[in-house]
């Protein structure tokens, strides 16, 4: 009944306290319900698959550029699909262990998030990456022991704002050549791997798609710049 699944388990730190305070201070129930609101499944899918970059699409081929979009992020999820379920201040993301791009987009997600969260709403990220048996349905049931393992490396070995993935885990990333791209998203303390808010930034600035597309793409990105509004 178990599949085989990659697993990230993501909490935001400092969550709790932010809530307590909010109490006294009228601005922050806003800020954290911003800040919720970036965790949602359909909000972070928007990044998964392909973005529109608004700034180099002619106003007048963005309602066309939009729609192929959707129809491509809809295929795309069909056929390598990443679940996604967050609770509280609780974010999980897993794949099928054999699907290699699915597998391979919870990481870039993560660097994403990572700094997408840091930029728009100064909070950091701890978490725990690990591979084995899960079942993990989009709005369903969610537990197995690699939920337990990530949870653990969450919980009891991170300790600082960063995501712990575990050496085996590492391993079975490395088994595909497409994960070079990702080296660079994880650095090394002592027998642990880890990512972090530095090591997103040098994954995002080096070797992400956004990277690859180029310097204007990459310079433009709002993931990289504070969140600005349309005028």
């Amino acid at each position: 009944m178990y599949e085989k699944r990659f697993i990230a388990f993501i909490d935001l730190l400092g969550f709790g306290s932010l809530v307590e305070k909010s109490a006294v201070e009228p601005d922050l129930p806003q800020k954290i319900l911003d800040a919720l609101v970036t965790l949602q499944p359909k909000i972070i899918e928007e990044d998964a698959y392909a973005s529109i970059n608004y700034e180099m699409c002619p106003p007048e081929e963005v309602p066309a550029v939009r729609e192929a979009l959707e129809q491509m992020t809809k295929s795309m999820k069909s056929m390598h699909p990443v679940v996604i379920t967050y609770f509280s201040d609780s974010l999980v993301l897993s794949a099928k262990s054999d699907d290699v791009i699915a597998s391979q987009m919870i990481l870039d997600l993560l660097a994403k998030l990572t700094i997408k969260m840091w930029v728009d709403h100064s909070l950091l990220l701890r978490g725990g990456i690990t591979e084995g048996d899960l079942i993990h349905m989009e709005n369903g049931p969610l537990f197995g022991p690699a939920m337990n393992r990530a949870y653990y490396l969450e919980s009891k070995i991170a300790k600082h704002p960063r995501v712990i993935i575990d050496n085996e885990s590492l391993e079975k990333y490395r088994l595909a050549d497409t994960f070079r791209l990702f080296e660079s998203f994880f650095e090394k303390d002592g027998e642990l791997h880890y990512a972090s808010l530095g090591t997103a930034y040098r994954h995002i600035i080096n070797d992400s798609s956004l990277a690859l597309s180029g310097e204007v793409v990459l310079k433009n990105s709002e993931i990289l710049l504070p969140a600005r509004g349309c005028s």
